[in-house]
């Protein structure tokens, strides 16, 4: 699963969790922070990784959760059903960077299906000013263009794996989101690991 910052993939991934307790859910933001923080000390929170993204965070750190990952879905294959929550669009304060899985990690992640969760930036701005959580406030354009770029990123991977795509409205209540998402991935019915 992925998706622009404040469309709700942490609400959905917790409420997720909530509904099915024996998944998998390998939140990516969660486990790069806490890389980061073993290599340093100077990010304390999930709201500091977000405000100090592209300063902190090197190729390399994002490899070695990569490798977490994938190790993760080998273990997890066919007995677990897992979700991953990762958003490899990030806003910076130079513009915008991307960090995708290589063609060799989506091999070996091999998803069933994707999906790209979207929302109208009056939906994000209004989401951001409640709670930033470290996010900066984007503007229209930048909202618009980082939910496109994250559908480019999708569709890639759609492409490069062979996995069946979603694009979610995620405007609609978090009930409702998670209805659809159970919906269109087949989690939580009987033959679905």
């Amino acid at each position: 699963m992925t998706g622009a910052p404040a469309t709700g993939k942490s609400t959905l991934t917790e409420n997720l969790s909530q509904q099915l307790p024996d998944a998998a859910v390998f939140t990516y933001s969660k486990e790069l922070l806490d890389w980061v923080q073993k290599r340093t000390k100077l990010i304390a929170t999930q709201d500091d990784l977000r405000r100090e993204s592209a300063k902190m965070i090197t190729r390399e750190d994002v490899q070695a959760v990569d490798s977490q990952l994938v190790e993760l879905v080998n273990s997890c294959r066919g007995q677990r059903t897992v979700v991953v929550d990762s958003h490899p669009v990030t806003i910076e304060e130079f513009g915008f960077r991307v960090t995708l899985f290589t063609k060799k990690q989506l091999g070996a992640l091999a998803p069933d299906v994707i999906v790209c969760l979207y929302a109208n930036a009056e939906t994000i701005i209004e989401r951001i000013s409640r709670n930033a959580a470290g996010r900066p406030m984007p503007s229209h354009y930048e909202i618009d263009l980082h939910t496109q770029l994250q559908c480019q990123v999708a569709s890639i991977y759609a492409i490069e794996t062979g996995a069946s795509l979603y694009y979610l409205n995620a405007s609609c209540s978090p009930d409702d989101l998670l209805g659809n998402f159970m919906s269109v991935t087949g989690i939580g019915s009987p033959n679905n690991k």
